[in-house]
């Protein structure tokens, strides 16, 4: 079976730990065996390449995800090449050793500008690397061009042998590299600075790498002017140089490190922080004090935080991000932080791992004082459209068939007194009667039918039907299942496409209208479309929010969308058994 590479990859720090050690005690042993004194600041300059082989190996083995451990190792490489091809008895070796002594400034640059994850983005950072890789490889072989060595050695790339000439190219290639480390240290000393206080903590590397480049530029540019390097700066540097690769192990290591705090989370977790206090512990576990825990409720389609507030989560470029807390595949919460922690994945993903039972309780508890509040506004609508329904029912029967009724009676007390002697009169009394009482039985029908529609007995499709044939606006009805529903869902279904055709036929201005009657995995769902002017709002009147409330007590759901122009759909989803 072949390997994929990713799997190569993570086994090559196992086979470059022999090569680092071996190069690194090879690079002493020709130090011990100079003829020359073995000062301490030549000792700490050997160490220079071992210190980021070492670092790079193990950053690289911890988090191979990582390019900042194939960087410091590669760095660390490059450092000991010139030292050990300086040594081999060969004059291609010694040149190429020539060539090779800065190499390991681009991948360090590189470095500096990538940390952590290790990849460069900006073209300006694209522009720093390149530019180091101009100066130390083509600059440093043209050099080569023109430079004799010193009798006894050979130049392997010599084309024209000229001093002058070679001189101007190496002060040209130093200020060239001092300036491009000039720029590598602005952009990483203010990239620091301008960083929020958790992204500066996890930039320390880069601000020390940064540091350490504005050390030789200032070393560069006083040999320029002075022709001697300062001998402070020197020990300070090769100090330096190897100290900032453990600060960059460090840092990668810095969110290992950090899970060990996560045990005080735990602890604190277990004490059970109310919704309140949460937000504030887990901000404190990832030291982002601003950090926002936002509760997601599928019911209302939204995130809120402890206080039932709704949460925007921010866009991208606002300094903030969003982390989202999963239960099953779904999600249960999110935490909105600063862009800075999502340099640590790792983190983030422990301190959400640890909290999530906490979490996945504290959302219950939120949503269950959000249905409270729900439950509460929903009551006082019920009282509220029971109270103005039995006054509509009241002055409907008192301004309606009572008063017809009442009218009827004074026609038959004078119907008694003239049916013998006037004939006539009583038979168009009898007449006016007949039609007073036709017309309160058709009010009493209506009257009833608004109570309790008896046309569902025979189904939703026929109360639909009927609704359609009676409606001001041509209406159409679409029914999509042969299986009756529940008598409740049926009820439900009949007075939401009531009150909507009713909306449409008032304010709407349509022209036409489709009712759609479907199940959809053991939901009932009833759609009502218009094509009029849109801009319905369903918390505004007390029509449909009535009809909410009466889908909700079926543990359905309404919709709205009516956008200005375009028309209004109702929908109305209910479980309906499968």
């Amino acid at each position: 079976m072949r390997k994929s590479p990713s799997v190569g990859m993570a086994r090559l720090p196992l086979v470059l730990w022999p090569l680092g050690i071996a190069a690194e005690l090879a690079v002493f042993a020709f130090l011990l065996s100079g003829d020359g004194d073995v000062t301490a600041v030549a000792v700490v300059n050997r160490s220079v390449g071992g210190s980021f082989i070492a670092c790079g190996l193990i950053a690289w083995q911890r988090r191979p995800d990582s390019r900042t451990g194939p960087l410091m190792t590669l760095t660390g490489f490059l450092f000991l090449s010139e030292a050990l091809l300086s040594e081999v008895d060969s004059h291609v070796a010694y040149t190429l050793s020539q060539w090779a002594a800065n190499w390991w400034t681009p991948p360090f640059a590189a470095l500096v500008l990538g940390f952590p994850s290790g990849r460069i983005t900006s073209r300006v950072d694209w522009a720093i690397i390149g530019a180091f890789l101009f100066g130390d490889v083509v600059l440093q072989l043209v050099w080569l061009f023109f430079l004799p060595f010193p009798p006894g050695t050979e130049n392997a790339f010599l084309v024209t042998p000229d001093a002058g000439v070679a001189n101007v190219i190496d002060r040209f290639e130093s200020a060239f590299n001092a300036s491009v480390g000039l720029a590598l240290a602005i952009v990483g000393i203010s990239r620091w600075l301008r960083a929020a206080a958790p992204l500066r903590r996890l930039l320390l590397p880069t601000l020390a790498g940064a540091v350490t480049a504005l050390i030789l530029v200032a070393q560069i540019y006083y040999q320029l002017l002075a022709g001697s390097f300062i001998r402070s700066s020197q020990e300070v540097t090769a100090v330096l140089l190897v100290s900032v690769p453990l600060a960059f192990l460090f840092g990668m290591l810095h969110q290992q490190l950090a899970r060990a705090g996560m045990a005080d989370l735990v602890v604190a977790l277990h004490r059970g922080p109310g919704p309140r206090r949460l937000g504030e512990v887990l901000g404190k576990a990832l030291g982002d004090p601003s950090l926002v825990l936002a509760y997601w409720l599928p019911r209302f389609d939204s995130y809120v935080d402890a206080e039932g507030g709704a949460v925007a989560l921010p866009r991208e470029g606002s300094g903030r991000s969003t982390t989202f807390v999963d239960d099953d595949g779904r999600h249960v919460a999110a935490l909105v932080h600063d862009s800075a922690l999502t340099h640590q994945p790792d983190l983030l993903e422990v301190v959400c791992a640890a909290a999530n039972v906490a979490l996945e309780r504290e959302r219950l508890q939120t949503e269950l004082e959000a249905r409270v509040v729900e439950l509460r506004a929903s009551r006082a609508r019920i009282v509220t459209a029971g109270d103005a329904e039995r006054r509509r029912l009241e002055r409907n029967l008192h301004d309606g068939a009572q008063q017809r009724l009442v009218g009827i009676a004074l026609q038959l007390s004078l119907l008694e007194g003239r049916v013998q002697s006037d004939p006539a009169t009583a038979e168009q009394l009898a007449k006016r009667a007949r039609e007073e009482l036709d017309l309160s039985l058709a009010e009493l029908r209506e009257l009833a039918r608004g109570i309790h529609p008896a046309v569902l007995e025979h189904g939703l499709a026929a109360a639909l039907d009927s609704l359609a044939a009676r409606a001001a606006v041509a209406t159409t009805v679409s029914f999509e299942t042969s299986e009756r529903f529940p008598e409740p869902v049926e009820f439900a279904a009949y007075f939401v496409a009531s009150e909507a055709l009713a909306n449409v036929a008032k304010y709407a201005h349509a022209t036409s209208v489709t009712m759609r009657v479907s199940r959809i995995g053991g939901r009932a769902v009833i759609e009502i479309a218009d094509d009029g002017v849109g801009g319905a709002d369903d918390a505004a009147g007390s029509g449909l929010r009535g009809l909410a409330d009466r889908v909700e007590a079926l543990d359905g759901n309404l919709r709205v969308a009516s956008p200005a122009g375009a028309g209004t759909v109702v929908i109305a989803e209910m479980p309906c058994g499968s």
